[in-house]
């Protein structure tokens, strides 16, 4: 629900501000990276990056390696940027709050937690999606 929220905020789709993301995230991506980290079409991701390039978040450019090849990147802006502030400096002000409540070693095995529970999920995703592209190629 939060991220809904934030896309709604961003007048984005969830979809969308989820590309967003990970663009912010790791930096400038090739379409078909994105498509890749996403598990969406290639064709579902042209849609996603004229939508976010439309509302100003993001560009295509030229990969300097590569002319054959279109790099999609976050549009830096003093506007967007205090936008995506006002989301989330609330949101890490709580966090920091929270956090300050806890041990370091308490500290410490949550992050071991969080971080096993974020690899299994991506062990998870990676085994479903192998699933699908079997019973693809099957029919």
């Amino acid at each position: 629900m939060l991220h809904q929220a934030i896309a709604d905020t961003l007048g984005l789709n969830i979809t969308d501000h989820k590309c967003l993301d990970l663009v912010a995230r790791y930096g400038p991506l090739t379409a078909g990276k994105l498509a890749e980290l996403t598990g969406l079409t290639t064709g579902g991701i042209t849609g996603v990056i004229d939508r976010l390039e439309k509302a100003g978040y993001a560009r295509r450019v030229p990969d300097p390696k590569d002319r054959r090849t279109t790099i999609i990147e976050p549009v830096h802006d003093k506007e967007i940027e205090k936008k995506l502030a006002n989301i989330f400096l609330p949101l890490s002000q709580k966090m920091e709050n929270m956090a300050s409540e806890y041990s370091d070693e308490e500290l410490k095995l949550l992050v071991e937690f969080i971080s096993k529970t974020v690899q299994g999920s991506h062990e998870i995703t990676t085994g479903l999606r192998e699933k699908i592209k079997e019973k693809n190629s099957r029919t």
